[in-house]
């Protein structure tokens, strides 16, 4: 517990001092106050800071030069800060299509053996919901619309003990419908796999149901490898433009 609160007290330290270099309209090559006076001006210990200062040079926000100083090294403080985000949830939802891939996918087996028709009828207004949300621009709603499609997709699995566990995750499964990356359109090419997916299930066809379903997953892998791979381009000395 101590050290959750030394490195949550490090970070808070970094935050600070990425706020004062913007405030201060600070550029590359400017020297950042002494060690001593950033402690007192902080009111933190010489460790605590040593922590924040490490964090913003493997960030290559500052520079540390010995027997000199701390230099800014990148003044865009927030354009790495977005890097940086936008790196962890690309390897968060990765991790995340993983789980679904096992869990939902399991659930999608099952589904195609027991799910009843009202189940079938829910699912497809669903759908219908969703490309209307789309089509009036309400994206919010849309989500929802698609998060309860998959809804009662675990219901239809009829196994419990596969619904608690996929709803025990329920937080991070609902990452999924909303707009990761800031990019509210990102996962609109999944939505004719949803289709699919829906038609073999009326079937009650299992390996069907599970290829769609694949391909639903495929696609938004795709779509969040894609954003990496635009964030990397618009980041090329080609471009020279930050993200």
């Amino acid at each position: 517990m101590r050290e959750i609160k030394k490195l949550s007290l490090s970070k808070m330290v970094a935050d600070e001092i990425k706020d004062y270099i913007k405030s201060q309209s600070l550029q590359e090559g400017d020297k950042l106050p002494s060690v001593d006076r950033l402690m007192k001006q902080m009111n933190v210990s010489r460790s605590s800071l040593r922590e924040g200062l490490r964090f913003l040079e493997a960030i290559e926000v500052i520079e540390v030069i010995n027997g000199r100083g701390v230099f800014v090294k990148d003044a865009n403080v927030y354009r790495i800060e977005t890097k940086i985000n936008i790196e962890n949830e690309k390897s968060f939802l990765l991790q995340m299509s993983e789980v679904r891939r096992s869990l939902e996918g399991k659930a999608v087996e099952l589904a195609a053996e027991r799910i009843t028709q009202k189940q079938l009828e829910e699912m497809e207004d669903y759908l219908t919901q969703y490309q209307y949300f789309l089509k009036i621009g309400n994206r919010k709603e849309a989500s929802k619309a698609d998060a309860s499609f998959h809804q009662v997709l675990y219901r239809a699995s009829q196994n419990s003990i596969l619904e608690g566990i996929i709803h025990s995750i329920r937080d991070n499964l609902d990452e999924f419908w909303k707009n990761p990356f800031g990019i509210e359109s990102i996962f609109d090419n999944s939505f004719p796999y949803h289709v699919t997916l829906l038609d073999a299930l009326k079937k009650g066809d299992s390996s069907q149901a599970m290829g769609e379903f694949s391909k639903l997953l495929d696609a938004v892998e795709r779509e969040i490898h894609h954003v990496d791979f635009e964030r990397k381009v618009s980041q090329s000395p080609e471009k020279g433009a930050p993200i």
